[in-house]
């Protein structure tokens, strides 16, 4: 079409300001053609931004609504692991069973943690993570078979199986949480912590409203009734885009995102023996940040009392207060954790986290009145609300590309720590006084800072590396 002949006048209207709309009218005053130009791409580029804006409202409700289901898996999951502990006077007295029974089924629901976290990775694999934590709600379930009274023969089967299904859930709900956060993982890993250390503290209280009626035994279905409504939610809900990381095969991210195992393999490079050598070293510095982490913190639960007690003259009721204050700290600080971790950095915050725990424990180990050893524990369980979740999104940065395997096994030595230490807590109590308990869990805690500064130095010299070879 000859422009210079067919000149005619446009004039554009807005109909709405999010839906724009170009309205061409014919009259008789040419102007520049050049204008039309210009207007339509105006359009087309105030249509994409919105086209982005709406996109991004829409994938931020999914990733909201897909947090929410994780905190509620992680509140099953704190219940799991503090049920047994919580009615084992009662569950003991039913069956007619010596406290070294009791320990024995504590120990089997531990394997059992252990092995669905481990084996997580293969599910995820084979089945989606999908499907996985529906595998692991249904696992959880089989506690309501408690309610049936069965034989004590039973009762080892199934807290094994639900401690393996414990470890599925938390193991496919903090790795998939780490893929879909994006640029925020620690606000999100934080708000799964949160939910967890409330399912930690709410169970015993609901132990003790239902001992008090001797209706005990009914906490075991009440796990096991919401696990399964959970599992059946899980089945049919949607997560829209996220859809793509719950599928199977889903293992690894690239560039931030994620993608199918045989493309990432396809796409990633092999690493020179030195970046090999690197990575392992990382690896289990962060494996024995880890495992000393685990054993801290459950000897803690366990033997804080006992050690307020025999050093701080407390009650047996005032000392059972001491946990409960720990847990208040835990909850309040990890309230916070995603925020500050943000703000400041992961490895800045851990440091401090674990500084500040190093000392509070070191304070608690040189005595003193009651009440300063209750400000000393809300600290402790302050200081160490977030390292949990701030070091395995630290450790998934520094060991890029295996967020499944990097965070099973991470979770695995955390579960073996929280074993092996606190036997070796228990004999130390046994053999010496109550603070070289403390003082033990002191160096434990040393050490960790100690990994934790290797950690990062090798972060740093690998980075380095890389650029140089880069330039070359």
């Amino acid at each position: 079409m000859n422009v210079e002949k067919n000149r005619y006048s446009y004039y554009h209207t807005w109909e709405q300001k999010e839906n724009p709309t170009l309205t061409i009218t014919k009259q008789s005053i040419p102007i520049d053609p050049s204008i039309i130009c210009y207007t339509m791409n105006n359009a087309c580029v105030y249509n994409r931004d919105w086209e982005n804006r709406r996109s991004e409202r829409v994938e931020g409700y999914e990733l909201g609504r897909l947090l929410w289901m994780g905190c509620l898996c992680y509140v099953l999951t704190g219940f799991t692991l503090v049920i047994v502990g919580s009615v084992l006077p009662e569950l003991l007295a039913f069956y007619g069973k010596s406290y070294n029974d009791g320990g024995l089924l504590v120990f089997i629901q531990f394997i059992g943690l252990l092995c669905g976290v481990l084996c997580m990775p293969v599910f995820t694999k084979l089945a989606g993570r999908r499907w996985t934590v529906v595998l692991g709600l249904l696992f959880l379930s089989v506690e309501t078979c408690f309610v049936a009274a069965p034989s004590w023969g039973w009762t080892t089967p199934i807290l094994f199986a639900a401690g393996f299904g414990a470890g599925l859930v938390e193991a496919s709900i903090g790795s998939l949480v780490l893929l879909a956060a994006g640029d925020r993982p620690a606000a999100a890993m934080s708000r799964l912590e949160i939910t967890f250390g409330i399912g930690a503290l709410t169970m015993p209280f609901l132990v003790s409203f239902l001992i008090k009626r001797g209706a005990w035994i009914y906490a075991f279905p009440t796990l096991g009734l919401g696990s399964l409504l959970l599992a059946a939610v899980w089945m049919f809900l949607r997560f829209g885009p996220l859809n793509r990381s719950l599928r199977k095969g889903v293992l690894f991210e690239v560039e931030g995102g994620v993608s199918d195992s045989s493309d990432a393999e396809k796409t990633q490079t092999i690493p020179s023996s030195g970046a090999r050598l690197s990575r392992t070293s990382v690896f289990v510095l962060c494996a024995l940040f880890f495992s000393l982490y685990g054993g801290s913190e459950a000897s803690l639960i366990h033997f804080l009392p006992s050690v307020y007690i025999e050093d701080r003259m407390a009650t047996a009721s005032a000392a059972s207060l001491v946990v409960t204050v720990y847990w208040v700290g835990m909850v309040i600080g990890r309230a916070v954790t995603g925020l500050l971790a943000d703000r400041f950095g992961y490895y800045p915050f851990l440091l401090v986290s674990t500084l500040g725990a190093v000392l509070s424990l070191a304070l608690t180990a040189m005595g003193g009145g009651l009440w300063s050893g209750f400000a000393l524990a809300f600290c402790i369980g302050l200081f160490m609300s977030g390292m949990f979740a701030i070091a395995l999104i630290f450790a998934n940065q520094q060991i890029p590309g295996r967020t499944d395997k990097t965070t099973s096994l991470l979770m695995a030595v955390n579960g073996l720590g929280g074993a092996l230490l606190p036997y070796l807590a228990g004999w130390t109590m046994e053999t010496f006084s109550a603070n070289m308990t403390v003082w033990l869990l002191t160096i434990s805690m040393g050490c960790m800072l100690l990994f934790l500064v290797l950690v990062h130095q090798l972060g740093w010299i690998t980075r380095w590396s890389r650029r140089a070879a880069e330039k070359r």
